[in-house]
């Protein structure tokens, strides 16, 4: 074989290797984003269950178990960034996934858009029952295409 040629087989394989690479990449991004996601549904859920508990033993007249200092839930401001109106507004059409994520944190859940070719995630919080603050990012290829801040609903 010349030169010319190994030097063709040898970009290629490089390529195959760089999109291999991309690929295994967002497959990894996509499962953290999973992970956070069921991590965060799960912190609700506990959220739920000690106020129903607390409620519970409220009615019944039992002692009130306080919570540790330590397990105690942060303000939810502090643990969810996009309940902060100044970081919505540094989103922007064109911007990365991964840039929203870092300037919203990760999103309550994500589902495909009608086509099957855009994600949208969701940032949403339950404020009483049947009232919701929720907005969401419509990301197509990795890159924002519509932004809806929250509103309360």
């Amino acid at each position: 074989m010349g030169k010319g040629v190994m030097k063709a087989v040898r970009a290629a394989v490089a390529m195959l290797m760089l999109s291999f690479s991309a690929m295994a990449a967002a497959a990894d991004d996509y499962k953290i984003i999973k992970l956070e996601q069921d991590v965060r549904r799960l912190e609700q859920q506990v959220r739920e269950l000690s106020r129903q508990i607390a409620e519970l033993q409220r009615r019944s007249g039992a002692p009130v178990i306080p919570v540790p200092r330590d397990q105690e839930q942060p303000a939810p401001s502090d643990s969810q960034p996009w309940l902060q109106a100044k970081n919505w507004q540094r989103l922007r059409v064109g911007m990365s996934e991964l840039e929203v994520i870092d300037a919203l944190g990760p999103p309550t859940s994500t589902r495909l858009g009608d086509d099957g070719s855009a994600r949208i995630l969701f940032y949403a919080l339950e404020i009483d029952a049947g009232s919701f603050l929720s907005g969401s990012v419509e990301v197509r290829d990795r890159r924002v295409v519509e932004i809806n801040v929250p509103v309360l609903k």
